[in-house]
């Protein structure tokens, strides 16, 4: 088959989006080397992460500087046509405008409907253009993919969607977590950071639905002689400046340790020193970060919300969300616990839910059932 994808994230997202654009092009690549890929961005970008797309493997198509506006929405489906792709996927939340006029099947992936949820975090105008662009996508598309339960859940009750159209296909985790690295590259990682021998791993986005503060409150209540450091892998705007003033209120400062952009293989690293890490988000469209901790044999929490415990499963120990007394409390009872958690076998069983394999043979039963 010859298939097209909506590139833009895979180039141009080193996170979320982007991750998710980049271990599903690559490993059904990967597994059905047989289909030609077609990668479609207005900008192709040069960097780590996208160098293993940028061989003649996959097609690259990108607009002239002049066609660049709007292209995505309507200059591509030319192009679509002009390559005669079988199967055009949109891989993060839209298609197209013309897409139906190409009469090349279509498919979606919905990643989640955070906005209707916390409109705190999106401008209003973004909120706008995300409800037009996500409803219209899901109206056009012959089949969507949701990234998890919660998430197909979130798509039938706000877009009314037949639940037939939509399947569930999890994201995978990126192979990088998969690789035990050797005890040099673990030391240099330790030293560049100045990580200690304990601490508490947070990592992700510093806004407001992840909701770092829960964590943070928490460490305050656990007492000093039993607390270890926390280091918190992730950026943020507003939300960061209010978590800065509440260490700085509560007297954690020298409790805290600020890691902004670490590469894959160092946030491997990260994952497989700490003590335990904590997912505290209150919304997820699925939640990697639960599911990376798990894969490097280190303990974690997370919540009881949305797709988090799909992420999770029987494996990760779970908060309410907003209630620092009980973290606090399930923190001080999983330290020292590492070597006990790394030996659990029901996680091979969790784990096995999310092989590559298996996700993109998911995958490419998809795409055939739509030629």
């Amino acid at each position: 088959m010859r298939i097209g994808f909506d590139a833009k994230r895979l180039f141009q997202n080193n996170t979320g989006l982007g991750n998710y654009s980049r271990t599903l092009v690559g490993n059904l690549h990967a597994y059905y080397p047989e289909h030609e890929l077609f990668l479609y961005a207005p900008h192709i970008v040069h960097n780590e992460r996208t160098q293993p797309f940028l061989h003649s493997d996959y097609r690259l198509k990108s607009p002239t500087i002049l066609n660049r506006v709007g292209w995505r929405s309507w200059g591509m489906t030319q192009d679509l046509i002009r390559d005669k792709v079988d199967i055009y996927h949109g891989l993060s939340h839209e298609l197209p405008a013309g897409i139906k006029g190409t009469k090349i099947p279509s498919v979606v992936t919905m990643h989640d409907l955070l906005y209707k949820f916390f409109p705190m975090d999106f401008p209003l105008f973004d909120r706008i253009v995300y409800d037009y662009k996500f409803r219209n996508a899901c109206k056009k598309a012959d089949k969507i993919i949701a990234i998890s339960q919660a998430t197909r859940k979130d798509v039938i009750e706000h877009f009314g969607v037949s639940p037939e159209k939509i399947e569930v296909i999890y994201q995978t985790v990126s192979p990088v977590f998969g690789n035990v690295p050797d005890a040099l590259s673990m030391d240099n990682v330790r030293d560049k950071y100045n990580l200690p021998s304990e601490f508490i791993l947070y990592v992700g986005s510093i806004i407001r639905r992840k909701n770092l503060e829960v964590l943070v409150k928490a460490m305050d209540l656990i007492p000093p002689n039993k607390r270890i450091p926390l280091v918190i892998v992730g950026n943020g705007t507003i939300y960061l400046e209010y978590i800065e003033q509440l260490i700085t209120d509560l007297k954690l400062d020298n409790e805290i340790i600020r890691i902004k952009s670490p590469g894959l293989d160092e946030l491997n690293i990260m994952y497989r020193l700490a003590t335990l890490s904590v997912y505290p988000s209150l919304m997820e469209g699925f939640g990697l970060p639960v599911l990376e901790s798990i894969m490097c044999g280190t303990p974690v929490i997370t919540t009881r919300r949305s797709s988090l415990t799909e992420a999770g499963g029987n494996i990760a120990q779970y908060i309410d969300g907003e209630d620092e007394e009980e973290l606090a409390s399930l923190i001080q009872q999983l330290m020292g616990t590492k070597s006990q958690f790394a030996c659990n076998p029901d996680i091979a069983v969790h784990l096995n839910r999310f092989k590559p394999e298996v996700l993109t043979d998911q995958l490419n039963q998809l795409y055939l059932g739509l030629r």
